[in-house]
């Protein structure tokens, strides 16, 4: 494909050889690879159990899916690694009905993992049965402007995802990231700590080498809300004349090299996530939305689909027809606080996180 292309003055060159790669254990796991499709039957039933044994849940959608591949990486420098992976993940939607209402609402968790052993199929349905019942007998509310909680979810909504986009090297070389020229500049609160680590034991981000066979390492994206880091591959990074950061991504071989995330990590606070919730007099915890920011202006005006009011310290109705109005750099610049409870969602670490105050449209008159 190189030798027909057309000539690309950015292209500097494929990686050299590497002398040392990180050693990671838990990446690999002999269960999951001689996992047969009998053995399976056993998380599906727990799912499908949480689910027929509740009165109020109605029907359940459901996935398990395991996989065992192996990576070898060559080039034409001299370059060549080779490794295998092991990886998991289940998943739960469950919608539930009220009795007296009749409405309905969903709920939704997953988990992915390295060892099959980390697998709990019943916590997974529990958490979604009780994510929907949460979601039930909404209301509408008036426009107001107060603080607002993220839950883990809504943490990776509204701050991890985006600024996964935000700082891909190509995103921002081509101008299309809200992080451009303000790199090395402050973007958010001192309570914003974000780092991209692949060395994580265990982890279903982890990884000894890239996709194009560079190692892998830790890196602080943002560190007490100053900017500090880009994610590169090999063509990206030399385009701005610096060292890939271990973040290229590939699907197949017959694909060329992006870049994508290891573990993209929120780093936790000192507050339980009580602790901040019983400090709100008025406010919205917002879980979930379908909708995304523009990543090349960071603005976000989206529909709340999982949220609830907070009243006096304590998670009220959840909400109907309600959204909400922000810029991302405001969001970042008016965290207050950072939980010490944390969930994992496969690449993503996110605690609870308090904002300031956000702009909630409701559509009660």
């Amino acid at each position: 494909m190189m030798n027909v292309g057309t000539t690309d003055l950015d292209f500097k060159n494929l990686p050299n050889r590497y002398e040392t790669y990180p050693k990671i254990n838990g990446l690999f796991d002999s269960n999951i690879k001689n996992l047969q499709i009998e053995d399976s039957i056993k998380y599906t039933e727990d799912l499908i159990k949480v689910c027929s044994e509740d009165e109020l849940a109605i029907s359940q959608s459901a996935n398990f899916l395991s996989n065992c591949s192996e990576r070898y990486i060559f080039n034409s420098n001299g370059l060549e690694i080779e490794g295998k992976e092991t990886i998991c993940s289940i998943s739960s939607n469950i919608i539930v009905k009220d009795k007296v209402s009749k409405e309905t609402s969903f709920g939704y968790e997953w988990q992915s993992k390295r060892n099959l052993k980390e697998i709990n199929a019943t916590e997974i349905a529990k958490n979604a049965l009780l994510d929907a019942k949460l979601n039930l007998n909404r209301i509408k509310i008036k426009s107001t402007k107060v603080p607002l909680i993220l839950t883990p979810k809504g943490t990776i909504n509204l701050i991890l995802s985006p600024l996964a986009s935000a700082v891909n090297a190509e995103t921002y070389q081509y101008k299309r990231s809200f992080l451009i020229d303000k790199k090395d500049t402050i973007i958010g609160s001192e309570h914003l700590n974000v780092e991209d680590n692949a060395l994580i034991e265990r982890s279903t981000g982890s990884l000894e080498f890239d996709g194009e066979g560079v190692p892998c390492k830790n890196k602080k994206i943002v560190e007490n809300g100053k900017f500090v880091q880009l994610l590169y591959n090999s063509y990206t990074a030399g385009k701005d004349g610096v060292e890939s950061t271990g973040n290229a991504s590939r699907n197949s071989y017959s694909s060329v090299p992006s870049i994508g995330i290891s573990n993209f990590m929120m780093k936790s606070g000192d507050l339980s996530k009580e602790e901040i919730i019983s400090n709100i007099k008025e406010g919205i915890l917002f879980d979930y939305t379908g909708d995304s920011p523009n990543i090349a202006t960071g603005d976000f005006s989206g529909l709340i689909l999982h949220g609830n009011v907070v009243r006096n310290g304590e998670i009220k109705e959840s909400l109907n027809e309600t959204m909400i109005g922000i810029n991302l750099l405001d969001l970042f610049k008016n965290i207050e606080a950072v939980s010490k409870d944390f969930s994992v969602y496969g690449s993503y670490k996110a605690p609870y996180v308090k904002i300031k105050e956000v702009q909630i449209i409701g559509s009660a008159n």
